[in-house]
């Protein structure tokens, strides 16, 4: 059925309208493995009309030469992948491009990322093929500088720049935009230690934190980022994302947390009354497309680190969306 619901939607870019990035096949994936029946799935089908078709501009597939973070070659990696399953050659240069796309998590403001992951657990070539060449096409490292000799861990790091925060000035954009214009602060360098601050594990209670504490969109993309990198990870038969990738998040962390303000994370975790099979019922109940992937992050984040408080954001969640107030 999702090859069905799926490839009437290839016609569709990754993005639209100036970079907003094309939700309706992760929410379609993210309600299928939810249990959402046939009429469900197809009803959330329909909703396509604010999408825009993929224009290609014809270049020559010969040679990739120079097509990474090109946003302009999309169509021309889905007619390169086209090929090569043609030929037999898809395989041979999965698990690189596979590499490249955990390094640089934060390109297309993590959705490359993220839709990949949902198109492997769903299994369509096609959608699969749609995914990794958004996530090439729209590939971009995130730059953290780091220059303070200062031996900080990360939850250090984050509890001093509370006390002093890091003032970002206001301005809308995407959420790439966003963290990268915090990362580009004059004074951050001087105030971050370089390399890795924390663990892989230890970033994602942060991020769940920072979202509990702002319910801000950009920080809601982390914990689905995160659930998505996972996930590929488990996929390879890896107990945990790679060091690069680990890197890239805490600077997309870090820059959402300069952008939220520097928030107090000392929030209170909601208390989960369900389990998780009822929590999956009531997320189908949901309409909008970041509720239902939030709360299949968590879900999924639950069971890959077996943390009860994933289980109770994907309640609240369930219950209100993802803008609820946190419950005391």
């Amino acid at each position: 059925m999702m090859q069905d619901l799926l490839s009437p939607l290839l016609a569709y870019s990754g993005s639209y309208r100036g970079g907003l990035s094309n939700h309706l096949p992760m929410e379609l994936q993210a309600l299928a493995e939810l249990g959402a029946d046939e009429g469900q799935l197809r009803r959330h089908a329909a909703r396509h009309g604010h999408l825009e078709f993929l224009q290609d501009d014809g270049r020559d597939i010969a040679d990739t030469c120079g097509w990474l973070g090109d946003e302009a070659s999309e169509a021309a990696w889905r007619r390169r992948f086209a090929w090569e399953r043609r030929q037999g050659e898809w395989l041979r240069h999965w698990a690189g491009r596979l590499r490249l796309v955990q390094a640089a998590p934060a390109g297309a403001s993590f959705h490359g990322l993220i839709r990949l992951a949902y198109a492997l657990r769903g299994g369509v070539d096609g959608e699969i093929d749609a995914a990794l060449a958004y996530a090439l096409s729209h590939w971009k490292l995130l730059d953290l500088p780091g220059q303070s000799p200062s031996a900080q861990t990360l939850p250090d790091l984050l509890a001093d720049w509370r006390r002093s925060p890091i003032l970002l000035p206001p301005q809308g954009g995407l959420i790439l935009d966003d963290i990268e214009r915090a990362l580009a602060l004059a004074e951050l360098s001087a105030r971050l230690p370089p390399g890795l601050l924390g663990s892989a594990r230890e970033q994602r209670r942060y991020c769940r934190l920072l979202f509990l504490a702002t319910r801000d969109l950009d920080a809601l993309h982390l914990i689905t980022a995160w659930e998505a990198a996972l996930s590929l990870a488990r996929a390879q038969g890896l107990a945990e994302v790679a060091d690069s990738t680990a890197l890239q998040m805490q600077a997309a962390l870090i820059g959402v947390f300069i952008y939220c303000g520097c928030p107090a994370l000392d929030v209170a975790v909601p208390q989960m009354r369900r389990d998780a099979a009822a929590i999956r019922r009531m997320v189908l109940r949901l309409q909008d497309a970041h509720s239902i992937k939030l709360a299949l992050s968590c879900l999924w984040l639950a069971g890959m680190e077996g943390d009860a408080a994933w289980l109770a954001l994907a309640e609240q969640t369930a219950q209100q969306g993802w803008k609820a107030i946190a419950l005391a």
